[in-house]
């Protein structure tokens, strides 16, 4: 039932000590977690190395126009505030981590002008390596027009590309270079042919891989198949398998990706849920009374996770989080967990051809977003076939979004970003799960609170007062 108490429970504090990083780390790795460098001088001790995180993907220029309210078609109004910054899911994502203290790499491709001068110079300013960013001569740099509506609390992107970074530019010496000392690298699903190589490479050296969905793209698919863990928005999942009901299309996304360790999936102002592969040892070890094989459905699941966030939120009392440059306290939201994995099932009414047609219109959709209308087969996943009355088992977690006061969300731009940046800090750092959440929620939250997808991103001392970061 609803109140029963043995399946679900609280988990926001009753965080174990965190992980050695180690848990993470490639198998050859596992003896120098914390690298020391080379400098001794003035009879010091050598200072730690921090754990290298690499990220490829996106990386441009936004320019954002904040507008009270979303214009209308031939409407002519004025900016309210017009801010200039760096952008591009993996930079963003690689400054979230580097503040946080990890040491981050990025591998991309800017032009060879001013605009990519000024991009390598703030990923410098916050110490992101840059070494691997290669330059095009001749091309313009990648740039983003963002509309943010100050009373819809939306942000609208209109992307301009630059020039691509070809599988041939990912040479086996570079490949080599990038991965050597890496704890993880992750990929935001685009330079796809080239990011299918370093990922392949990584995989090689038993470097694990992380892989963000954020909406359907070529050359996703065989990404993804690479990945150890994933990073989705709400909506990806259902636009990849089709499936009408999320839970359903979680599920379905398992099914595919049999090497992913877990799935996290961001929901917007409900939080987010992290499904993790479990075994029948750990099933049958779990004090769950469903992780019995006949299993139950995951949209019962998450429901019942809801209604326990609702309660704890309601009974709990906020510990300390993060606090914003502009002075703003951010509390973290309660998380709520099974106690172990559970066989965890699909709805009982689904249309096979109904999932596939709404799989193609997505892919449709998708592809005239990119002004590639022409293209949609290379948008859809590519072996869609109906995944009949798949199961998983896996322990479930929901965590809820970090407290804001009421008006404090300026801009939503990066939040994602933010969130999986944390994450990348949460698994380099052998965080548990929970914690993680809270980590990513909280820091996601403190970035709304400023114009643009790192101005409001906070540094560990921001944190300093809670024990999100684990130190």
């Amino acid at each position: 039932t609803a109140t029963s108490q043995p399946i679900f429970t609280p988990a926001s504090h009753t965080h174990p000590p965190p992980q050695k990083a180690a848990h993470i780390l490639p198998r050859r790795q596992h003896r120098t977690r914390v690298l020391a460098s080379s400098s001794t001088e003035g009879g010091t001790n050598p200072a730690p190395r921090k754990i290298k995180v690499v990220g490829m993907g996106g990386c441009n220029l936004d320019y954002l126009a904040s507008v009270a309210e979303f214009p209308k078609p031939d409407d002519k109004l004025r900016t309210e505030k017009l801010e200039v910054q760096g952008g591009g899911n993996a930079a963003n994502a690689l400054t979230a981590a580097a503040r946080l203290g990890l040491g981050s790499t990025l591998v991309t491709k800017v032009g060879g002008d001013a605009l990519g001068d000024g991009i390598v110079n703030e990923l410098n300013m916050d110490g992101i390596d840059t070494t691997h960013v290669l330059r095009a001569p001749g091309f313009p740099s990648p740039f983003t027009y963002i509309i943010v509506d100050r009373k819809g609390g939306t942000r609208t992107c209109i992307h301009t590309p630059g020039a691509g970074f070809g599988p041939e530019e990912m040479t086996q010496p570079l490949l080599d270079e990038i991965i050597k000392d890496a704890a993880l690298v992750y990929f935001d699903g685009r330079l796809a042919e080239a990011a299918l190589l370093l990922a392949r490479g990584a995989r090689a050296k038993g470097v694990p891989v992380l892989v963000e969905g954020e909406r359907l793209r070529p050359g996703l698919d065989e990404l993804l198949a690479e990945a150890d863990y994933i990073v989705t928005s709400a909506h990806f999942p259902q636009d990849w398998t089709g499936e009408d009901d999320l839970s359903d299309a979680l599920i379905a996304t398992a099914h595919r990706l049999p090497k992913a360790k877990f799935i996290i999936t961001t929901l917007g102002k409900k939080g987010a849920v992290l499904l993790e592969r479990g075994t029948e040892e750990a099933a049958k070890g779990s004090s769950n009374p469903d992780a019995s094989k006949q299993g139950r459905p995951l949209a019962e699941v998450m429901s019942q996770l809801e209604r326990q966030l609702l309660l704890e939120r309601e009974r709990q009392q906020p510990k300390e989080g993060c606090t914003s440059k502009s002075g703003i306290d951010i509390k973290p939201g309660p998380v709520a967990e099974t106690p172990g994995p559970l066989w965890l099932t699909m709805s009982s009414v689904r249309d096979p051809s109904a999932v596939a047609a709404k799989a193609s219109d997505a892919a449709a959709r998708a592809a005239a977003m990119n002004a590639d209308a022409s293209n949609a087969q290379s948008y859809a996943h590519a072996g869609q076939q109906d995944v009949g009355e798949a199961v998983l088992l896996a322990k479930a977690t929901m965590a809820s979004i970090s407290a804001l006061p009421e008006g404090a969300v300026v801009d939503t731009t990066g939040a994602g970003d933010a969130f999986i940046g944390s994450v990348l800090y949460g698994l380099a750092m052998g965080l548990d799960r929970p914690r993680m959440l809270q980590l990513a929620a909280t820091v996601a939250a403190c970035k709304c609170t400023a114009i643009g997808a790192r101005q409001g991103l906070p540094s560990a001392s921001q944190l300093a007062k809670s024990d999100l970061l684990g130190r």
